[in-house]
């Protein structure tokens, strides 16, 4: 059965979007409006870099596998440097609250693997 890449990745950037969504409505609707600001931002903080890395794997698509782990390592290391640019310019906003804005990034990151996990159960 082969399986098709760019469908697998483009559920879990989607599925990414929707728990950061909905976590930051979540926050928004307990603690109002200012922590629901800080957890879209904790969770585009996330979001931009795996989305930038997916389009950069989506482009290797017909390069040598040389080429395809040198994109690989240079995709890694430019998404970890914009996720530590995009938490310099955040953590730079006034009347940020830094809880909100972590649950936002981990919800994210955990929507990763809750879709390897849903992945797996759907084989």
């Amino acid at each position: 059965m082969a399986i098709n890449v760019a469908a697998a990745v483009g559920r879990v950037l989607i599925l990414q979007l929707a728990v950061g969504g909905l976590v930051s409505l979540g926050i928004g609707l307990f603690w109002g409006w200012p922590a629901a600001k800080s957890s879209a931002l904790g969770a585009l903080i996330a979001f931009l870099p795996n989305a930038y890395f997916a389009l950069r794997i989506a482009r290797s698509r017909g390069q040598t596998p040389k080429q395809i782990v040198r994109g690989f390592y240079l995709g890694e290391v430019v998404k970890l440097v914009l996720t530590a640019t995009l938490f310099f310019l955040v953590l730079r906003m006034p009347g940020l609250q830094f809880g909100p804005l972590f649950a936002g990034f981990a919800a994210v990151l955990g929507a990763f693997w809750l879709a390897l996990l849903l992945e797996k159960k759907t084989k």
